[in-house]
């Protein structure tokens, strides 16, 4: 090396040197601003995935605790109906068999009415009864007793061929205790009972029996 090419030191002047120092920190400075960005960075990414994951499971689990809550509830719901509707059904066949008497009561009271106002339009209807009863009759009954209301005795004696009878057997009374529309047969061995009182009387009791034997 020769001699011309070394240059002899000359020392920084005090601005130059405290400037070199305000560099060297602003570099460090600046490599520790670096350092606080790629870790924050990190962190933030690592913190932002561990969050989802976090609000992901604790999601799952309260869906889980409010779908367990509604199944709960709705099985405790269903639970109260099935009892109120057995209950309700008990109640309505213990109100049933009460009432139900009065109700069959109500409605015979009302089919009598019916029944009567069809007889009275109808003077048919006296016909179709007696020799319904007759058939009942053996042919080897002597003598017929045919007991009517008044107000039928008249309309049997003008259609008496429509009995379909030999009519030497009959005998035809007027009885007021007999409502129109009805008839008693008596013979030497029979007694039918054909009166609209007694076709109501066999109604209940049929009735009637088919309730007791459910019960």
């Amino acid at each position: 090396m020769l001699s011309e090419d070394i240059k002899p030191y000359v020392p920084l002047s005090f601005d130059e040197n405290k400037k070199g120092t305000a560099e060297r920190k602003e570099k460090g400075k600046r490599r520790e601003e670096i350092k606080y960005e790629q870790g924050y960075s990190s962190g933030y990414k690592d913190g932002y995935n561990e969050g989802i994951t976090k609000g992901y499971e604790e999601g799952i689990r309260k869906g889980e605790r409010e779908i367990k809550e509604k199944t709960e509830q709705l099985t405790e719901t269903i639970k109260i109906f099935k009892n109120l509707t057995k209950e309700l059904t008990v109640f309505k066949e213990e109100q049933m068999k009460f009432f139900l008497p009065y109700f069959l009561k109500l409605s015979f009271k009302i089919a009598e009415k019916i029944v009567s106002t069809k007889i009275s339009l109808d003077r048919d209807v006296i016909v179709s009864v007696v020799k319904e009863a007759l058939k009942a009759i053996p042919l080897n009954e002597e003598r017929i007793i045919i007991k009517l209301n008044p107000d039928d005795y008249n309309l049997i004696i003008e259609r008496i061929d429509e009995l379909e009878i030999d009519r030497t057997k009959l005998q035809i009374e007027q009885s007021p205790e007999i409502k129109k529309g009805g008839c008693l047969i008596e013979t030497k061995t029979q007694h039918i009972d054909s009166t609209v009182e007694q076709k109501f009387k066999e109604i209940e009791n049929a009735i009637n029996s088919v309730f007791s034997h459910e019960d």
